[in-house]
């Protein structure tokens, strides 16, 4: 089982319309509804490759309700813990020309009860946890060590963490030592306090990432341009196919996806395989066909399986061996 910690529930509104104008009234065609948030959005596409997860959120009021029932309904297994606030509710405009906008509500405030249940549940669940993936920003009112210590609860496990999460609680957790740190080229820039616009010098950001933190794969996310990571040995980079793109919201949680199932198809520990290139680049290259396929629906997290084998057909997959 692979616990999904995305505790930022949101219930995702798109509309679709044809072109906005500020100041004026502007009229919708169409309203699709549905969860999301990172963690949902990673649970939901691993559903594609049935890989059994387990999303650990909060949720608060009706919209809450709302969120945990179509959940349900998407066959997402969930533990949620309640809290007094009401979910957050977040808005997607699809115009026209394709344009995309997103308005996104403020993240609802926690207590420090709801925080230490929502911890005391994870690590209750990490005893029999395949691996851990903590998506997102932490809510509002959460310790800045509330992702550290769930790290460091698995560590004690010997269960393998992807932290997709950057900010103050992604910073924190990252003294922890997760397994698989994916962040975005500006972040790595930050984050190392070097250049990283050649290959040179994102090797040596990677190597200083894993020096500082212990991390064993570093992946780096460029949208539409796909993806590049690297294992200390191996650097590997997919491109993938142009594609119409509907709505991007969820790809970057859809090459979290694509990336998990890949790893956990394989058997052994990760921390005895993370040095294999052929794990790397079939992780990778699957992380990018999921994400890109993500693109071609409406809602985020939706991926559809024909769309998916269309665009891993197209995908440009580069790797060599780095001394």
């Amino acid at each position: 089982m692979t616990i999904v910690v995305g505790r930022n529930s949101t219930w995702q509104k798109t509309y679709r319309c044809g072109a906005v104008t500020r100041g004026e009234v502007n009229r919708v065609d169409e309203v699709i509804e549905s969860p999301a948030g990172k963690g949902s959005n990673v649970c939901r596409a691993l559903g594609v490759y049935d890989v059994a997860c387990q999303l650990h959120a909060y949720v608060g009021g009706p919209t809450g309700e709302k969120f945990s029932a179509a959940c349900e309904r998407d066959g997402i297994q969930a533990r949620f813990t309640q809290i007094d606030h009401e979910t957050r509710v977040c808005v997607t405009l699809i115009e026209a020309d394709g344009a995309v906008t997103e308005l996104v509500e403020p993240a609802p405030r926690v207590t420090d009860r709801e925080g230490k249940d929502a911890e005391a549940l994870t690590i209750s669940a990490l005893d029999t946890a395949s691996m851990l993936a903590i998506c997102g920003t932490a809510m509002t009112g959460e310790s800045e060590n509330c992702y550290r210590t769930l790290i460091r609860a698995a560590k004690d496990r010997a269960v393998p963490v992807v932290l997709d999460s950057y900010r103050l609680h992604g910073k924190r957790a990252l003294e922890a030592g997760p397994e698989i740190v994916k962040i975005n080229r500006d972040e790595l820039a930050e984050l190392t306090a070097g250049p990283v616009d050649t290959e040179t010098a994102r090797v040596a950001a990677y190597r200083r990432l894993a020096d500082r933190f212990g991390v064993l794969w570093v992946v780096i996310t460029n949208g539409k341009d796909g993806a590049e990571a690297f294992n200390g040995r191996t650097l590997v980079r997919v491109r993938p196919p142009v594609v119409s793109a509907v709505n991007p919201i969820g790809s970057g949680d859809s090459v979290t996806a694509g990336m998990l199932a890949r790893i956990l198809e394989t058997h052994g520990k990760f921390s005895d395989r993370y040095r294999d290139s052929d794990l790397l680049r079939s992780a990778l290259a699957e992380g990018v066909a999921a994400g890109t396929a993500n693109c071609l629906s409406e809602k985020p997290g939706y991926i559809d399986r024909s769309a998916l084998e269309r665009v891993r057909s197209g995908l440009v997959v580069e790797h060599r061996e780095i001394a």
